[in-house]
């Protein structure tokens, strides 16, 4: 399996997922220079954090690559961790709203375009709504994000 799941959270959405991360037998999360990980038996699953920054609310993501390009498995648990894996991406999508539009940020005439496959979670959602914060994937992109 591979698969990702991005989705802008505040840190109010981060401290909640994190505490569901914990509160489950067996996960323990290990911190990196770009990502964490979501450790689970002898696998993991990829956790990177959106970043606020300078009024840039940049996505996050969770990802699995169970298996390797040539369809071998990275690590005996797979199963486990995939299964893990569906129940984070279930957990997050039950918090968060996917109607979202996006546009260029750069141009005069901006059309606006509908987006799906990223998730707003609650508490980065009501930031939005109440400020002038911009959700971006990358902090450097033109392309701007916000509720449908």
């Amino acid at each position: 399996m591979r698969s990702e799941l991005q989705y802008f959270m505040n840190q109010d959405d981060h401290a909640a997922f994190d505490n569901h991360l914990l509160s489950i037998d067996g996960v323990s999360l290990k911190q990196g220079k770009l990502f964490d990980e979501i450790l689970f038996d002898d696998g993991f699953i990829q956790y990177q954090r959106s970043i606020l920054e300078d009024g840039i609310l940049t996505s996050g993501r969770i990802a699995i690559a169970s298996t390797a390009l040539d369809g071998s498995y990275n690590f005996s648990s797979h199963q486990a961790v995939e299964a893990l894996y569906k129940k984070l991406r279930s957990w997050i999508k039950t918090r968060s709203i996917n109607t979202m539009v996006c546009y260029n940020d750069n141009l005069e005439k901006q059309t606006v375009q509908a987006v799906n496959n990223l998730w707003l979670a609650t508490g980065a959602e009501a930031m939005v709504n109440e400020s002038a914060i911009k959700l971006k994937q990358f902090r450097s992109g033109n392309v701007v994000f916000k509720p449908a």
